[in-house]
């Protein structure tokens, strides 16, 4: 093979590891995108309020929805940011998160996460909420119960303290049996947490 010759093969090789890398990082991407709650926010109360310094004081059956993420609770305290972004507190006994998998090509969801607290902080510019007090949050089968979780929207990544002198307690299903003629398959061990989806301590 001549010196150009394996020039233009190195150059094709490098290429396609390019291209392979970036379709991978678009497919995250999209997959971000499709979990971060955008769109109008709708919020329904028993009562509203606006504070004097700035916030809007919601109180009662409240709720707060975008258009993949439901916050529920007794109190909302709700502050516009610049460019339509703004950050919520809930409060409640306890206070409610609802947030939907993404629908991957196959047609199937992936798991929708739940949460409950006493208190839920969000903050729309960074998409995190910050689930405080008596924490418990599932994803799908699996649970998480601590004093302190936070849980990134929108790539669906979780991280959790215990507080002071508490522990994290985590729960993870097992993947289902399989088998036929009343066999039974050795059961695998649970993977370890996917990046985008990993629990972080």
């Amino acid at each position: 093979m001549s010196r150009n010759r394996a020039a233009e093969a190195a150059l094709l090789l490098v290429l396609g590891l390019v291209t392979g890398l970036a379709a991978a990082q678009q497919k995250r991407e999209n997959n971000v995108d499709a979990l971060r709650p955008n769109g109008p926010v709708t919020v329904t109360a028993d009562r509203a309020e606006w504070e004097q310094n700035g916030a809007m004081v919601y109180t009662g059956n409240v709720q707060l929805s975008s258009d993949t993420l439901t916050l529920r609770g007794d109190r909302l305290e709700l502050r516009q940011l610049e460019g339509g972004q703004f950050t919520a507190s809930v409060t409640g006994k306890p206070a409610h998160l609802a947030h939907p998998g993404l629908k991957e090509k196959n047609g199937e969801a992936g798991p929708p996460v739940s949460a409950e607290a006493r208190t839920l902080n969000y903050d729309s510019r960074t998409s995190m909420v910050d689930i405080l007090g008596n924490a418990h949050l599932t994803r799908g089968k699996d649970q998480i119960d601590g004093d302190n979780i936070g849980y990134d929207a929108a790539a669906r990544r979780i991280r959790a303290a215990g507080g002071e002198g508490g522990q994290v307690k985590i729960v993870i299903q097992p993947p289902p049996k399989s088998g036929t003629g009343g066999s039974r398959a050795a059961p695998k061990a649970p993977p370890p947490p996917a990046m985008d989806e990993g629990v972080q301590p």
